[in-house]
Order: structure tokens, then C-alpha cells, then sequence
């Protein structure tokens, strides 16, 4: 059985990931360039697809800002008193608020840029490389043609999941944590993009 004080933490950086989650960055930045973002280009609202419809300068604000809130949220449970795996429950909370952002009638982005943001809290040399790396194989494949975020997060958390069956202790059950939540992302991710490429995906709204 759960401990009350535990659940209650549990409970708390649950509400709070969720909150900073819902956040929706690039929804209030695209407002500012007059463009709705569920209605241009995949109708995701990431920083990805603010960087390629709204402008560069924009997405890098997005994609800052939704790594800040992955930051914040696991910063918020540590204060909590959380650690090792249940850590990852607060981060899931935090993904599914980006999802389903209470403020945008339950619609959001993939969420890569808030996980590589939960990366960074939970481990940050591991977090830090991976940015390093995930960018420049986002720009090289974006200048290819290719869907760089999916391509770059591919990366990265391929590379988390050989060091993660390669590793032992703590570190490799984080890897090989962050590794799950980001198949979620992809998945997520991918169904969003072919709801993007239908004719009647925009309507939906």
C-alpha cells in the first residue's frame, strides 16, 4: 500500500504537471502573429510546426518554452520530496497535459519538446547531449526533407535505449523510462501528423 504522505505528493505533482503541462505556448505565441495554430500545417500545436508555419523565431520561443515546462514540472516534484520511479508519474501527467490542454478544449502538440524538457530534470548530462544531438539531426533532416523532430527525438532516444540495456542501476531504469514515455510521444506524434494530412481533419477543429 501507497503511504497517504506519498499519495498525496504523488497526487499534488500530478495536478501541478498536469497545469504546467496545459500551458499552451505555442497557441498564445501564434496568436501574437495572428495565425491559429490547429488549423495551419500538421494542426499541431508544438514547437515544430510553429518553427516551419509561423516562423523561426517563434518556434525557438515555443520549443524554450516547452522544455521549460518539463523543466519546472519534475523540479516541482523533486521539491516534492519524489524520486527514482515514481517520478515518471508526475512526467506522464506533464505529457498528457501538453496533449490535453485543459485551456484549448483538450487539444495540443506531440510533446517532444516538454519530454526532452522532463529529460533535462531527470538526467541532465543524458539530457544535455541528447539536446545537442537531437538538434543537429532535426536540422539535417529537416533540410532533407524529412520531418526533423521525429527523425532528431528518433535519435535520441534510440541512443537512450542502447545505453539503457547497457547500463545497470538507477540510471539505466531511467534511460529505459524516458525511452517509453518517448515511444508515447511518437506515437502521438505520428497519429497527429496524418490527422494533419486529412482533408477533413481541420474541420473537425
Amino acid at each position: 500500500m501507497v503511504p497517504v504522505l506519498l499519495s498525496l505528493k504523488l497526487a499534488l505533482s500530478v495536478l501541478m504537471g498536469y497545469l504546467l503541462g496545459s500551458i499552451p505556448v505555442a497557441v498564445l505565441v501564434s496568436r501574437r502573429r495572428q495565425v491559429d495554430i490547429f488549423t495551419t500545417g500538421s494542426g499541431l500545436a508544438g514547437a515544430a510546426n510553429v518553427f516551419r508555419n509561423v516562423g523561426h523565431f517563434p518556434g525557438f520561443l515555443v520549443f524554450s518554452g516547452d522544455i521549460a515546462k518539463g523543466v519546472i514540472a519534475m523540479a516541482i516534484a523533486y521539491q516534492l520530496g519524489l524520486g527514482g520511479v515514481w517520478i515518471m508519474i508526475p512526467a506522464v501527467a506533464t505529457l498528457v497535459g501538453h496533449w490535453r490542454s485543459i485551456f484549448t478544449g483538450f487539444r495540443g502538440g506531440d510533446g517532444l519538446s516538454t519530454l526532452v524538457g522532463i529529460t533535462l530534470a531527470i538526467l541532465p548530462l543524458y539530457g544535455i547531449i541528447g539536446l545537442v544531438i537531437g538538434s543537429t539531426v532535426a536540422i539535417i533532416a529537416g533540410r532533407t526533407g524529412h520531418h526533423g523532430s521525429i527523425w532528431g527525438g528518433g535519435a535520441v532516444y534510440g541512443m537512450f535505449l542502447v545505453l539503457g540495456v547497457t547500463s545497470s542501476g538507477e540510471n539505466a531504469a531511467m534511460l529505459l523510462s524516458v525511452v517509453l514515455l518517448s515511444l508515447f510521444v511518437l506515437a502521438h506524434g505520428i497519429v497527429g501528423h496524418h490527422r494533419g494530412l486529412s482533408p477533413s481533419y481541420h474541420g473537425t477543429g
